[in-house]
């Protein structure tokens, strides 16, 4: 790439985007963002509010923002003509899901849309970045070369297996039209090195998070999580990546690069660093016969649950191999920082003070909203008041407050008796715990198509109070919803 270029980024309202468009930026590049909203408006404030999270809103003036949805076949085609004076496509969105019920949403967003971008690049002629993941070796052990792709691993969840086949439908591309590919596969992407800035807070944040949730909750009772000690974590700061992603690309050599850290944490060093911040008392690694002899207490049953998803990852990591990414960067001055408990506290500190990323919603972008949350509580649940609804439960009394945040000045207090709702208040009651949520995420609850404590574990709710009690609550109401959705 040369100074002056114009390069299409598909993902720059992500956490990589944002720094890739940022570091592009200030390497006197211009940007053309392509990003997915209701509207070209809301197009460009997304593409606004992740510049400005990453410190990089004063130069929005070089970002042309293309209104756009990657999954849409027949729309990139018609792109092709808005974007003749692109010289590059980076193609840094994707979905993250693991479970196994977002396999099709992987599917179609990391493989049809990677597709459709191949698409819009051949129809430019120009060469094809695209940011996959170190995490497609699935679940081989020792050392991974960047040459190999598909050997036959198996996978930990869809994530892995969809980035692995959009690196084969990338591979093919360029045999098959002669045009320059780069695969670039990052390991666990963290925040800047010095600010810790970041705009989303996935993977492990979402394992910080939860710690940050249940600090001081285990008291001075042994916590341990089922994880393998001699495993690594491979953790990279963000303006790291940008800056050696960048530096690849004026390389101008294709090919495949393992943007890894080449001295990975021990799982047990970083178990250690996130318990000091965090104040988990008595936090311990054993292995999975340890964690059920003796049996798991209620508050390590709870985080296993809440962290299932990521089990695998606590097991093993392979060894990347970093041939192609050492022999380009060496001597360019990429210095990975330290990853002690001074970095972790940096990454821990921005993301209290921006909520983990919780969003501020708009009150007047929420009225029809607000008439459904309104007749939940008033009618729906009205007809639901002393029954048996869920016969398990007959052991159960609690009383709980939900609060529907970007709904000013709302909230509704449950009383559960004996596995019974007796009393649904608008004037609040005596709680043990609060649930504090958009309203988005209520009606995706209350429907039955999000659980509660899936909602907790992936910073949509806030539970303040007494914690245990909230996230106990929490499995119970994902029952009653499950049983009882409303649509």
């Amino acid at each position: 790439m040369s100074a002056r270029e114009t390069i299409l980024i598909t993902g720059a309202t992500g956490s990589i985007g944002s720094w890739m468009a940022r570091t592009l930026l200030e390497s006197g590049r211009s940007v053309v963002a392509l990003t997915r909203a209701d509207t070209s408006l809301a197009a460009k404030a997304r593409v606004l509010e992740a510049l400005c999270i990453v410190a990089a809103g004063a130069q929005a003036d070089h970002v042309d923002v293309l209104h756009g949805d990657l999954c849409d076949g027949p729309a990139m085609e018609a792109a092709a003509g808005s974007c003749q004076g692109v010289s590059c496509i980076i193609h840094c969105a994707g979905a993250m899901e693991f479970r196994a019920e977002c396999a099709e949403l992987d599917q179609q967003v990391n493989v049809q849309g990677t597709a459709n971008m191949l698409r819009l690049a051949e129809a430019l002629h120009v060469p094809f970045c695209h940011f996959s993941t170190a995490y497609i070796a699935g679940r081989r052990q020792g050392r991974v070369l960047e040459s190999e792709i598909d050997v036959g691993q198996r996978f930990n969840n869809p994530y892995e297996s969809s980035k692995c086949q959009a690196e084969l439908l990338i591979r093919d591309w360029s045999l098959r039209t002669g045009l320059s590919a780069f695969i670039l596969r990052p390991s666990i992407v963290v925040g800047d090195s010095r600010e810790g800035r970041i705009v989303n807070f996935d993977g492990l944040y979402n394992f910080m998070r939860l710690l940050d949730s249940m600090s001081g909750l285990s008291g001075e009772r042994e916590f341990r999580v089922a994880a393998n000690c001699a495993a690594t974590k491979n953790i990279v700061p963000v303006d790291y990546l940008a800056r050696l992603a960048v530096h690849i690309l004026d390389a101008g050599a294709p090919g495949t690069y393992h943007i890894t850290n080449p001295h990975p944490l021990r799982l047990s060093a970083l178990c250690d660093t996130l318990a000091e911040i965090f104040a988990v008392r008595g936090a311990k690694l054993v292995s999975e016969e340890e964690f059920q002899s003796p049996r798991p207490n209620r508050f390590e049953s709870m985080y296993q649950k809440l962290a299932s998803s990521y089990a695998p990852y606590l097991a093993a990591e392979p060894s990347f191999d970093r041939t192609n990414t050492d022999a380009i960067a060496e001597g360019a001055g990429f210095e990975l920082p330290e990853l002690d408990a001074v970095f972790f506290r940096r990454l821990v500190d921005y993301a209290r003070t921006v909520k983990w990323g919780k969003a501020e919603r708009s009150p007047g972008a929420v009225t029809g909203r607000e008439r459904f949350v309104e007749r939940y509580f008033d009618e729906f649940l009205a007809k639901k008041m002393h029954q048996q609804l869920l016969p398990n439960l007959r052991r159960l009394s609690a009383n709980c407050r939900i609060v529907v945040e970007d709904i000013p000045g709302r909230f509704w207090a449950l009383s559960i008796d004996r596995g019974c709702l007796v009393e649904v208040s608008q004037n609040g009651l005596p709680v043990e715990c609060t649930f504090l949520l958009h309203s988005d995420i209520f009606l995706a609850i209350v429907a039955g198509r999000l659980s509660p404590q899936a909602a907790f574990f992936s910073k949509k709710i806030d539970i303040e109070g007494d914690m245990e009690a909230g996230l106990k609550l929490a499995t119970v109401l994902a029952t009653f919803f499950r049983k009882w959705p409303y649509e």
